[in-house]
Order: C-alpha cells, then sequence, then structure tokens
C-alpha cells in the first residue's frame, strides 16, 4: 500500500498535466496549426517543418499511387502530419508524438484514414516495433524517412564510423522492413531520384547522390539479411547486390 501511495502521488499530477493540456489543446485544430509550422526550422539548409511536410506530401503520394492508396488521404495525412509537434501535451510527452496527431485529428472529425495515417508516421520507431498497417501511413512512414535521409545527404553529412547523430542508419532499416515485409513493389530507386529533388538544396551531380543514397540504404540490407537467415551467405547477398534491383522487392525474391 504504501507503493502504491507513493506511485499515485507521483501519477495523478501528471496525469491532471495532460487532461488539462488535452483540453488547452484542442481550443486550436491541428489545420489551424499549419501554418506555424513555417516558423519551425527541421535542419539548417532544409527550411521550416512545413516544408518538409509539403517534400512528405509529394513524395508519399508518388509511394501511395504506386501501391494503390489514396492519394488525397495522404496529402491531407502529411499535411497535419508535424502538427501535434505544436500542442503542449507533445511538448511536454514528446514521446506521444504522432499518436497524439491522431487523436487530434480524430477529435478535430478528420477522415479516419488520416487519423490512422498520423499515428503510423513514426513507425517502426525500434527493431522489432510495428509496422504501418495502412496503405496511408506506409506510404507517410516511408516518405518521411527517405526524405530525412535525402536532406542529410544531401548536406553532406552522411554517417562516418558509429556516429549516427540523424538515426539515418535506423531510418534506412525502417524502410527495409516496411517495404520488404509489407510486400510493398515500389520503383525504389526513382523514389530515392525524387526525394533528391524535392530538397532546395541542389547538388552539382545528383545522379552521383542518389547511388550513394540507393548503396547505404542497401547495405542495410545486409544485416538485415544475414541476421535472420542462417542458410544466407555474404557471397549470395553480394552477387544480388552487383544487380542493383531497382525493387526491393524484387531484392528480395
Amino acid at each position: 500500500n504504501r507503493v502504491r501511495a507513493g506511485n499515485e502521488r507521483v501519477i495523478r499530477p501528471r496525469l491532471a498535466d495532460a487532461a488539462f493540456f488535452w483540453k488547452s489543446d484542442r481550443r486550436v485544430s491541428l489545420v489551424e496549426r499549419s501554418d506555424a509550422l513555417r516558423k519551425v526550422v527541421y535542419q539548417r539548409g532544409l527550411g521550416s517543418i512545413y516544408d518538409k511536410s509539403i517534400r512528405i506530401a509529394k513524395l508519399a503520394a508518388t509511394v501511395g499511387g504506386q501501391i494503390g492508396a489514396d492519394v488525397a488521404i495522404i496529402e491531407r495525412a502529411a499535411l497535419l502530419a508535424k502538427c501535434d509537434l505544436l500542442t503542449s501535451l507533445v511538448g511536454e510527452f514528446p514521446k506521444l508524438q504522432g499518436l497524439m496527431g491522431k487523436y487530434y485529428a480524430t477529435a478535430d472529425g478528420e477522415p479516419v484514414g488520416v487519423a490512422e495515417a498520423i499515428g503510423e508516421q513514426y513507425l517502426p520507431r525500434f527493431a522489432g516495433d510495428a509496422l504501418p498497417e495502412t496503405a496511408a501511413g506506409q506510404a507517410i512512414a516511408i516518405a518521411d524517412k527517405l526524405d530525412t535521409l535525402a536532406g542529410i545527404f544531401a548536406l553532406g553529412k552522411k554517417p562516418i564510423g558509429k556516429r549516427d547523430p540523424f538515426g539515418l542508419r535506423r531510418s534506412a532499416l525502417a524502410i527495409i522492413r516496411i517495404i520488404i515485409e509489407q510486400r510493398l513493389d515500389l520503383d525504389f530507386t526513382a523514389l530515392v531520384a525524387a526525394a533528391i529533388a524535392h530538397h532546395p538544396i541542389h547538388h552539382k551531380d545528383e545522379n552521383a547522390l542518389a547511388e550513394n543514397l540507393y548503396d547505404f540504404i542497401i547495405e542495410r540490407m545486409r544485416s538485415y539479411y544475414l541476421d535472420r537467415q542462417s542458410n544466407l551467405t555474404a557471397e549470395m547477398f553480394a552477387a544480388v547486390m552487383a544487380k542493383r534491383p531497382g525493387s526491393l522487392l524484387d531484392f528480395d525474391n
């Protein structure tokens, strides 16, 4: 009882804070917060979070077109996806980003598909985490991570050694998992090129940059396969990699 009472003294004020922030945040809809994202810098050289949202919408629409998703749902969800970052509740509890966006979108009366996609945008967050299940959620999750990879590569800040401050290896592996485990037949080389083209930084050789990014992502597949399949050798992986398949699903097959 003493332990329970101690826990309650800690938890109750936090729950009270969350309830207060929820009521306060609900006074402004997600869509009304969208324009304010223009004032939030995403990364120097890559514009604001609003700019990133627009890039995600374009790239996710391309993904959605290839997997038969509702492009209107994707574009609406992409516009609202990062708006919960401006809410007090997510400011107090950062790990709830995306999840709270889903709840706010639902409370605002947004379509179910939009709310679900917002909630799935960060999946998978870690190794073994769940994958986005809806087509719109898959499209936005892939586009968000690929946009981050393309932008940081364009800035010339690809990971060196064990240092990876932007979590690019994790993002690459997440993209691989979504595409292969959800069996999405995408023209991946075209998506990589599009992600680079959407960025404000115009690299002197975008084709070479796209090849470098493709190679970085494909290299993450090495550990993905070798750690999972005991009968697969490094030589077998290298033989497939040498073909540079345009589709990760073709690579898997």
